[in-house]
């Protein structure tokens, strides 16, 4: 029974870890994404043609004109303010035309970093902390002291 509960503590300890490199890898890429928006990002002019609600929220699809003329139709949740047949400011990336938000979003780091950032370092506690618990029962048995 002891030996069973200490390999189904080292499986969740595991998978600890394995979530807080997942929640690492999220963030991430939500990150780099406010990065080169801020840094690569060009602002254009486009029309919001729809706005409309799925399971994560209130999102606007726009079509914009590159600065080279490239006609984009995309979508984001990154805004504050628009309504349908509306002209607002957009930020894209001119390497990416696809990775784009509203001008008015903003490029905050904080509120994805420390979520993200929070959460991994949360999980990598936990499981270091399991992992340590269980390493600590194996040698207390090995001991002589039983099962716990």
């Amino acid at each position: 029974m002891g030996e069973e509960r200490t390999w189904r503590s080292d499986l969740e300890s595991v998978m600890c870890l394995v979530a807080a490199v997942i929640m690492g890898f999220v963030g991430y890429l939500i990150l780099s994404d406010l990065y080169l928006l801020e840094h690569r990002g060009e602002v254009v002019s486009a029309t919001v043609l729809d706005k409309y609600s799925d399971g994560g929220g209130s999102r606007i699809e726009v079509r914009f004109v590159t600065r080279t003329g490239e006609t984009v139709l995309g979508d984001t949740t990154n805004y504050v303010d628009a309504e349908v047949g509306e002209t607002i400011q957009i930020v894209y990336d001119r390497e990416n035309p696809g990775r784009m938000q509203a001008a008015d979003y903003g490029f905050d780091y904080w509120l994805p970093g420390g979520i993200f950032g929070g959460v991994a370092v949360f999980f990598i506690v936990w499981g270091l902390r399991g992992l340590c618990l269980s390493a600590r029962q194996r040698s207390w048995r090995k001991s002589g002291g039983g099962a716990c």
